[in-house]
């Protein structure tokens, strides 16, 4: 079939493929093809419920709530929460580091 581009850089194909989506590929010699695909809608990310927590538990940092994920991950979540108070956040040992050896930065 052969088809010309309008002024507006469209090609018709026809009724039948209408409302159909295609992937355009465009070939280096600017040869195109045109392969039929399927549109999947995107599934949607859940909000994180907040769950309630018998002794009242929050996660470590701040949080006014919890989820289930954090509960699920407490003990870690403590852990960490716990190495970060004795050893500080990356951030304040780079300090640190930086304040102890000062011929680390260049320039």
């Amino acid at each position: 079939m052969l088809k010309e581009v309008g002024a507006s850089g469209q090609i018709s194909l026809g009724k039948k493929f209408a409302g159909r989506l295609f992937e355009v590929i465009v070939h280096p010699d600017e040869r195109f093809e045109l392969i039929p695909m399927k549109a999947v809608p995107q599934a949607r990310a859940s909000e994180p419920r907040a769950v309630t927590v018998a002794d009242g538990w929050l996660p470590p940092g701040g949080y006014d709530q919890c989820t289930q994920w954090a509960l699920d991950n407490r003990v870690a979540l403590e852990a960490y929460a716990q190495r970060i108070a004795e050893e500080g956040t990356a951030a304040e040992q780079l300090q640190q580091y930086l304040a102890g050896n000062p011929d680390a930065l260049p320039g």
